[in-house]
């Protein structure tokens, strides 16, 4: 099965269990335990051995340590992993997914996660004491309560917390996965433009309706400001690049006169 089918329908079985706070903290408490135990993720996600017995596993397993809501969601996913890769990424998915959703504004705090990203993005010394191995997890983490709780949805706290525990990829590439789960909730796709100065309403709408029209599905646009770009955008959807802006042309004609 094609693994975004997987997802949409491992989304929808999330959606029916009703998610509360408490579930969340259990999918994150089962998700770090797969990320620490490989023989464990490996064992629940074994394609050879038949997806019932795995889901009898999982429930075995976490029905003691988490929510029975957080429970058949993990052993959902068990079901439908045929990896431990995607067990792992799943799992962590659906908690992420569910601190959007149970923030009752996802398009807010989406937009609050990529901007957070962006001034990681630009200040290298904040990304190196956020990833500091040497101060523990908790003063790191009230660090991100200091910089962010005067001024962003606790939700966007949360997930900006939880992306400086988690280890694997960069904070930045992170936290821009989360606003990609953000944007696939009410299956929308996420389009990031990068444009000299901020777009008019009028431009954004225009944009939108275009790319809509070429993809099929709702767009959310997310405007990343880059006065190096000098005019015209640059426009990232999935593996989809289309750039237009003013520095790519002059490149392009640089190369061309040698």
């Amino acid at each position: 099965m094609d693994e975004n089918l997987r997802e949409r329908r491992l989304d929808e079985q999330a959606d029916e269990l009703k998610l509360d706070e408490a579930a969340v903290a259990g999918i994150f408490a089962a998700s770090d335990a797969l990320a620490a135990q490989y023989r464990l993720r490996a064992t629940l996600s074994d394609p050879a051995v038949p997806a019932k017995v795995r889901v009898q596993m999982a429930r075995r397993l976490f029905s003691d340590r988490i929510p029975s809501a957080a429970v058949e969601l993990v052993a959902a996913v068990c079901a439908s992993a045929t990896d431990s890769t995607f067990l792992e990424t799943e799992v962590e998915r659906q908690g992420i997914r569910a601190v959007f959703q149970q923030s009752g504004a996802v398009r807010r705090v989406q937009e609050e996660v990529f901007r957070f990203a962006r001034v990681l993005e630009d200040d290298s010394d904040l990304q190196a004491t956020l990833t500091d191995p040497l101060i523990e997890l908790a003063a790191r983490q009230r660090l991100v309560a200091d910089l962010l709780a005067s001024r962003a949805h606790p939700a966007t706290v949360q997930l900006v917390q939880r992306c400086v525990q988690r280890r694997g990829r960069t904070l930045v590439k992170t936290l821009d996965y989360y606003v990609e789960v953000a944007a696939q909730i009410g299956r929308h796709t996420l389009a990031r433009v990068t444009v000299a100065k901020p777009l008019t309403a009028e431009q954004l709408t225009q944009m939108r309706a275009q790319l809509a029209r070429i993809y099929g599905t709702t767009i959310d646009i997310q405007i990343d400001i880059d006065s190096e770009v000098l005019g015209g955008a640059r426009i990232e959807i999935g593996d989809d690049i289309i750039d237009g802006t003013v520095q790519t042309r002059l490149n392009e004609a640089r190369r061309l006169i040698g």
